[in-house]
């Protein structure tokens, strides 16, 4: 029951936010929801589910694991509140079990990423008793770090298009600062303000934080139609 209960409110936020933002990956909105609910990096959670599965939602591999983030059947699956093995089929369902257990792994190498992206491996049993890693939870650390390294830059690439483009005009100053109101709540790593132009119209303007824009602000921005403002 709990189970369901998880799946049908996720998939309730998933409904609105796949509306919200256009998705450059697979179940982009999935990952994005289960990213608010643990604390897990978006970008890590599909790093990892590219290096599980290709981010396919039907892989099985011959250890019994199952689906887009390769959750095995039926310890972990069982331990994260799974009760069927085809709720692993689910693709958000099972994005939000490992998310869940990404955390748990995380807090349990105290923010080791690499040891707890081993023990995703290998089983946190096994590196928990091992001193070293293994040879092989090594290499697969570092394909999802390559992984997380190629979504970042592909996201900074189309943060770098935004920057160049246009900025929104206006004809009056009430539509302007209304247009800059919402994209401040929905784009986390940018801010946005009108000004009047030499010609009397209203243009708003993004100023980038430090942080950068994320893979989400980025989708966002895409979907109003920002990167396509840079036309004359």
């Amino acid at each position: 029951m709990r189970a369901l209960i998880i799946f049908t409110t996720l998939l309730a936020f998933s409904l609105s936010a796949a509306a919200a933002a256009a998705e450059r990956y697979p179940y982009q909105s999935c990952f994005e929801i289960a990213s608010e609910m643990h604390g897990v990096p978006v970008d890590l959670l599909l790093a990892v589910a590219a290096t599980e599965s290709g981010w396919d939602a039907d892989a099985r591999s011959n250890k019994n694991s199952h689906g887009i983030m390769q959750i095995q059947w039926p310890g972990t699956a069982k331990d994260l509140g799974a009760k069927r093995v085809s709720e692993l089929y689910n693709p958000c369902f099972n994005i939000e079990l490992g998310a869940r257990y990404l955390k748990q792994l995380l807090h349990g190498s105290g923010g080791n990423v690499e040891r707890a992206l081993a023990a995703y491996n290998y089983g946190p049993g096994r590196i928990s008793r091992s001193p070293t890693l293994p040879e092989g939870a090594i290499n697969y650390a570092r394909k999802v770090t390559n992984q997380q390294t190629k979504i970042n830059n592909e996201s900074s690439d189309r943060a770098a298009a935004l920057t160049t483009a246009r900025s929104v005009v206006f004809d009056s100053n009430f539509h302007a600062k209304r247009f800059a109101r919402t994209l401040d709540r929905q784009i986390k790593g940018a801010s946005f303000k009108s000004q009047s132009t030499a010609d009397g119209t209203y243009e708003v303007l993004m100023v980038i934080h430090e942080s950068g824009l994320g893979p989400t602000d980025v989708a966002t921005l895409e979907t109003l139609g920002w990167s396509n403002l840079g036309a004359p």
